[in-house]
């Protein structure tokens, strides 16, 4: 059977926004260690050569460590035995490195205009309802009668999930960046909190993902309100649609029946 081949927009999809939300990551080790503060002026509309040169750093970090991460992943696989394609790999790695570089450097787009804000915006929403049709795909295949997640399956939709995490960290923090930028009432005030806007941005985003809800940190307008509706239903059905399925039994192969009086014993 002929193997799917790599495409760039099929690796740009799944690895853009982890890769973007690891910049920015990096971003906050990069103003540590030279003592700048690079998220000061995100409502500034130009950008100068100092920022530009922090933007290619930080994009080469995060391209080193995506290719880093494929090559450990790569030689997992020749140490298991697993058959693969070490041109599609090689293919693979090529394009993830460019998608990290873009998703690493591309965090200073917060600081050119506030048309390049609401550009990165909607083209997260684009990916993120992409990883919902994908999951909604797997979960209808694994749901059928008979059949049981493999451990692969189970990683996808984690990674699935992680994506939808650092999605909705993205799309909180632009629209805190929007309001700025429009001189309105703030969504959701990170920035007041302790300057640290994408740190705050992600720990709302886990608050309301997990359900915990501590009520330190809430929605003040009106898309900041539909948008906490939207993500709260999407993460508890992702949530609780994981759990049934890691819990209705995962097997180590898509070929492996699934023996019900072993699982009993278990």
């Amino acid at each position: 059977m002929a193997r799917e081949k790599i495409t760039f927009w099929q690796v740009a999809f799944t690895h853009f926004v982890p890769c973007f939300f690891l910049g920015i990551v990096t971003l906050y080790f990069i103003q540590f260690a030279f003592i700048i503060d690079i998220f000061k002026n995100l409502a500034n509309s130009g950008i100068d050569f100092f920022d530009m040169l922090i933007a290619c750093i930080n994009g080469l970090i995060v391209a080193g460590i995506v290719v880093g991460v494929h090559l450990l992943l790569s030689r997992r696989k020749c140490g298991d035995g697993r058959s693969h394609d070490k041109h599609e790999d090689s293919k693979r790695i090529r394009y993830a490195a460019v998608v990290g570089f873009l998703g690493g450097s591309l965090e200073m787009v917060f600081g050119f205009h506030d048309f390049g804000v609401i550009a990165l915006t909607l083209l997260v929403l684009v990916i993120l309802i992409w990883h919902l049709k994908m999951f909604a795909k797997d979960v209808v295949v694994i749901l059928k009668p008979g059949s049981h997640a493999t451990w692969h399956d189970v990683g996808e939709l984690l990674r699935i999930y992680l994506n939808m995490l650092a999605g909705f960290t993205l799309i909180n923090a632009t629209l805190e960046v929007a309001h700025i930028f429009a001189g309105s009432t703030l969504p959701y005030s990170f920035g007041a909190q302790d300057g640290q806007l994408f740190l705050n941005s992600l720990y709302y985003t886990v608050v309301t993902m997990t359900t915990l809800g501590y009520g330190d940190i809430v929605p003040k307008t009106w898309d900041s309100k539909l948008m906490l509706i939207f993500q709260c239903l999407v993460s508890y059905v992702m949530f609780a649609l994981m759990i049934g399925i890691v819990t209705r039994g995962v097997s180590s192969s898509a070929t492996e029946p699934y023996d019900e009086a072993t699982e009993k014993e278990v």
